[in-house]
């Protein structure tokens, strides 16, 4: 898979950008804060319909502007494709594919997307939300339905924390009929998410393995899943994952209603990363933290490129190469070569290494030359 032409409206800086991209490698280049980012972060959006940089969709919106627009013509194989996804500050998000209207969720089964970025050490080092975004952007990538099972949870997560915190007024005894309706759509689009979010971390941990023993000569790694409330057993089903999260959620249900909001479920749940057996959030160094960020998205991109049936998915690598010393550098752009597309953002041109020679595109202000 790659992407031919990529047109931006009022998205982030960028008021009118036209993009004609490559098969092969694409570099944008410029200073620091003129719109490169941007660029790759709306092909990202296209692919998990979120932000690696904000929540929510407001930010992406311009100043001035009322909604963004992102469309992109792709080739899978010998089939040309159209998507386009338009976000509104009010209002309910508009996606096509092809020039027909379509759910928004709907958008990532038309693209594969990986994006290797600085922001990735956070998923080492930073608060669980991190990680939960990385296996949540995982799912999505493998089952791209799942976009619509993320968006149903989040509809229910909020008509439940607002019927916790009606509750919280009530007297003991008052009628929780209405909650254990939410209860059920809770506890069924939980399991549905922790059982993806096991199934495919499981998925692609040979190839994070084998990417950071290639990265950290002799250094192994491992990781568990830590669901808020319960111990999950490995190769427990969907069936079980109910079970467990119906008790944990009996279990939370006076401390929910004092508090008045969910403190049970895939929200809040963490996956524990460890390098030789200790946790890597605590204990990696700066190169091994960079080693295992870039591991897992080595292990995302070269697992997709073996089971998606679309083939490669579009790598971009938004100024990595600044944070890099030499030898990572070299093995990245070792496993590079391999893919279809590749989009490199950097402020610097000479920090780009010569083989990945391309396309080459400045970047100032939102606006975007091609050379």
């Amino acid at each position: 898979m790659w992407i031919s032409q990529l047109d931006l409206v009022g998205w982030r800086n960028h008021d009118r950008s036209s993009l004609s991209f490559t098969q092969g490698t694409n570099i944008l280049v410029g200073p620091n804060g003129q719109g490169k980012t941007n660029v790759v972060e709306a092909v990202r959006y296209l692919s998990t319909l979120g932000s690696h940089r904000v929540g929510g969709s407001s930010a992406l919106i311009g100043d001035g502007y009322d909604r963004a627009t992102i469309f992109g013509s792709l080739r899978h194989g010998d089939r040309d494709v159209s998507v386009g996804v338009t976000l509104k500050r009010s209002g309910t998000s508009d996606a096509t594919v092809s020039g027909n209207s379509v759910k928004i969720s709907e958008i990532p089964r038309w693209v594969s997307a990986v994006m290797f970025a600085p922001e990735d050490s956070a998923i080492i080092r930073g608060e669980p939300g991190f990680r939960r975004q990385f296996l949540d952007e995982l799912v999505v990538g493998a089952s791209p339905t799942m976009a619509g099972t993320y968006a149903d949870f989040d509809k229910v997560l909020k008509q439940r924390n607002s019927l916790l915190k009606s509750l919280r007024s009530q007297p003991r005894g008052a009628d929780l009929s209405t909650l254990e309706v939410w209860n059920a759509s809770f506890i069924s689009l939980a399991a549905d998410i922790v059982s993806q979010r096991l199934q495919q971390w499981a998925a692609i941990l040979p190839n994070v393995t084998a990417a950071y023993e290639n990265l950290a000569t002799g250094q192994h790694i491992t990781a568990r899943y830590l669901p808020k409330g319960f111990v999950v057993e490995e190769g427990a089903s969907r069936e079980d994952l109910v079970s467990l999260i119906s008790v944990v959620l009996d279990q939370a249900a006076p401390a929910e209603r004092e508090r008045g909001m969910s403190l049970v479920g895939p929200q809040r749940d963490d996956m524990e990363l460890l390098i030789e057996g200790r946790p890597a959030r605590t204990h990696a160094s700066q190169g091994e933290t960079w080693s295992l960020a870039l591991s897992l998205r080595l292990g995302t991109a070269s697992w997709l490129k073996a089971d998606k049936p679309s083939g490669d998915p579009i790598i971009m690598l938004d100024d990595v190469f600044a944070e890099l010393d030499s030898r990572r550098r070299a093995q990245l752009v070792s496993a590079m070569g391999h893919y279809e597309q590749i989009i490199v953002t950097s402020a610097v041109e000479e920090d780009i290494p010569q083989e990945l020679s391309g396309r080459v595109f400045d970047v100032f202000a939102g606006a975007v030359t091609p050379r």
